[in-house]
């Protein structure tokens, strides 16, 4: 039973057990084709037995949950923005952040709602019901109080969660986080153009906790802080986005980044090379066991490339390895026997379906010689 079947089951855990629970939910899914999935299906049979609405925690809530009931205490509640609209009308939208004890979420409120702001019905510290539509917004999943939705207060105990996330326990689409993270690799500030002409600056940071790494995207002043391998960040109001097959926390006027004095455990995984897979991005180490010829290629934008492929082994096995653009130049003075460490490497399917490992831009090589 996943996540989402089973927090809907222990809304009727007095009624069914949950081998014939999940039984029933598999039987509707089968029923309807494959035409909704586990969730929704859990849904319709929880109301089956009787349940008159079908409550979620906010932890759960994805762009893809659709409608959506859930309680929630709120954190802050917005200035209410006017905006015009295409027939010429104005219109008005806030925005309040409720949290429970998996999380929290940003609710919308449009227009006579969000005059519930403006007259003080809707203030910090109130247990609210929301009936509302999960959909993606620009820092992640949102819920929209449209025509159809609704709003209430209740007489509730929520303890909204108050500790950090662990990187483990991030998941895309979530927003206001809040976690602290070692500085694995400060990435480098890169320069860009604005749509309206301006330059802005950005900046990649990965991240790592004793769960795992992540990436951390900064932007302008956010991007320009000093920042060095190992130090601890504290992010406050962050969101995750997935990007190129990984997670990646956002960050922007709604966010703060600070350096904290607190002491994060991060260690590097590495997987064996027997163990690596198709599709998979890992980190591994071993030594250099085979040397191949730098190759040139044009792109098909037109642009020179090259590619040379080495191989590494550890205990487990041996596999090549694709080093691109820039990785090339780690070459020089390379030998056999060398150390080597690959960090975020993809590993695919190449030359006669060979497992092999790919470096791309994210990935991190180091050599050492041998001794």
């Amino acid at each position: 039973m996943d996540e989402q079947v089973e927090e809907i089951y222990r809304q009727v855990a007095d009624q069914i057990t949950p081998e014939d629970f999940q039984a029933r939910v598999e039987e509707k899914v089968s029923l309807m084709a494959g035409l909704c999935d586990s969730r929704t299906a859990a849904m319709l049979v929880a109301r089956d037995l009787g349940a008159s609405e079908v409550l979620t925690k906010i932890g759960s809530i994805r762009p893809e949950s659709g409608n959506v009931i859930f309680t929630g205490k709120v954190l802050a509640v917005s200035e209410i923005r006017e905006f015009p609209r295409s027939d010429g009308s104005m219109g008005r939208v806030s925005n309040l952040t409720l949290a429970d004890e998996t999380g929290s979420v940003r609710v919308t409120l449009w227009d006579e709602t969000a005059e519930l702001v403006r007259s003080g019905d809707l203030k910090v510290g109130q247990c609210l019901k929301i009936r509302g539509l999960a959909k993606e917004g620009y820092t992640g999943t949102e819920v929209s109080l449209g025509r159809s939705g609704s709003i209430e207060e209740v007489d509730a105990d929520i303890s909204p969660r108050t500790t950090l996330y662990k990187i483990a326990e991030i998941k895309s689409d979530m927003s206001d986080l809040n976690l602290l993270g070692t500085v694995v690799d400060p990435g480098e500030i890169r320069q860009f153009i604005r749509k309206d002409g301006g330059t802005g600056q950005v900046r990649s940071v990965l991240l790592g906790d004793e769960t795992g790494k992540i990436r951390l995207t900064l932007w302008d002043t956010q991007a320009a802080m000093p920042l060095e391998k190992g130090e601890t960040i504290e992010v406050v109001g962050g969101s995750c986005r997935e990007r190129y097959g990984s997670l990646e926390i956002q960050t922007g006027s709604y966010s703060t980044v600070k350096k904290s004095s607190k002491k994060v455990q991060f260690r590097e995984m590495m997987t064996q090379i027997a163990d690596l897979k198709p599709g998979m991005i890992a980190s591994v180490s071993g030594f250099v066991t085979g040397l191949g010829e730098v190759r040139q290629f044009q792109r098909d934008d037109g642009r020179a490339g090259r590619v040379a492929n080495i191989y590494i082994s550890d205990n487990s096995g041996r596999i090549r390895v694709a080093l691109w653009g820039e990785h090339v130049d780690l070459l020089a003075g390379l030998d056999l026997g060398y150390r080597a460490e690959i960090i975020d490497a993809m590993t695919k399917s190449g030359w006669n379906e060979e497992l092999e490992i790919s470096c791309g831009w994210r990935t991190r090589i180091t050599f050492a010689p041998p001794g």
